[in-house]
């Protein structure tokens, strides 16, 4: 008994009510009045006055930011869970611009325990990565962790290499910064 191999059938837009294994349906094209109309925009003349150009140089702010940022930032470090803050402090030994990344390496002073530390700044962004070097860390932070921001040194956060791990928070100022009157507004992140 041979057997018999049915091809699949195609996509129909129709819908198959009495279709059976090995029935053909022939293509039928579409009707001129089944189509809508095309809903496309009219093609206008190019305005210079409406064009808009992003001037900002990310790789230009990258090189100033490492002439002139500060070499040394203050602050603390708050814990979930304690009322207390650990003293921090930042001391920027190398910040080499690498397109529009500030490469950056120096150490971090958490309670008196210093470690060293290795950034990367977006300058374009503002965006922080920092990673505490070292097994042995100060104030409860492990290995593998590394604090994230949005505001470059000012503020971020301790991601741990665990979702069990403990959160931080690292706040710093440049240390040549006089102090305000006023507290500035804290990010809700």
């Amino acid at each position: 008994m041979p057997l018999l191999l049915t091809p699949p059938l195609p996509p129909s837009p129709l819908p198959l009510l009495a279709v059976t294994p090995g029935s053909f349906i022939p293509f039928q094209a579409p009707t001129p009045g089944s189509l809508g109309p095309l809903n496309v925009e009219p093609l206008e003349p190019i305005n210079a006055d409406r064009i808009q150009v992003d001037s900002f140089d990310p790789e230009a702010r990258a090189r100033l930011l490492a002439e002139q940022m500060p070499r040394l930032w203050r602050g603390a470090l708050s814990t979930p869970g304690s009322l207390n803050t650990m003293p921090a402090e930042l001391v920027v030994t190398r910040l080499v611009a690498l397109g529009q990344i500030l490469d950056l390496a120096g150490s971090l002073s958490l309670g008196g325990k210093t470690v060293p530390v290795q950034a990367n700044i977006n300058a374009e962004s503002d965006q922080l990565d920092l990673l505490l070097l070292g097994d042995n860390l100060p104030a409860g932070l492990e290995p593998g962790g590394g604090f994230q921001g949005l505001e470059m040194l000012r503020l971020s956060s301790w991601e741990g290499p665990r979702l069990t791990s403990a959160g931080a928070i690292l706040e710093l100022a440049p240390a040549n910064k006089p102090a305000a009157g006023v507290p500035p507004v804290r990010g809700l992140w």
